[in-house]
């Protein structure tokens, strides 16, 4: 038998978010962009892919739709629930940004960034 690990991604998601540690940012919203890069394995050359963008795009919408704190939170939550989704994948990075960050200077975007790696089961 053979094995493949394939990856896909979406870069440039952008939602709308009440997420921020000051209440403010909360209340105010801002605007975020996510990544997503998604390595799973198939057993078969020309095997369909059992990952379909739109439902990663669903799960990006589901977790921005409620009110947070932190985009490292935000990024860790997607992760766990891109591998909790799809049995097949091995490893998921997840980059959240928020856009025009309050930090006192001029900033494109402060961003977060986690990967979860699927231990051996």
């Amino acid at each position: 038998m053979h094995r493949t690990r394939r990856a896909v991604g979406l870069c440039g998601i952008e939602v709308y978010g009440h997420i921020g540690y000051f209440p403010e940012e909360r209340k105010m919203g801002r605007r975020f962009r996510v990544e997503a890069h998604v390595e799973y394995r198939v057993e078969e050359v020309g095997q369909a892919p059992p990952i379909d963008y739109r439902e990663i795009a669903a799960l990006v919408r589901e977790r921005f739709a409620t009110e947070g704190y932190l985009i490292e939170h935000l990024a860790e939550g997607l992760a766990q629930a891109i591998l909790e989704k799809w049995k097949s994948v091995e490893k998921v990075r997840v980059r959240v940004h928020k856009l025009h960050p309050p930090v006192g200077i001029l900033a494109e975007s402060a961003y977060a960034e986690v990967e979860v790696v699927r231990s051996g089961e």
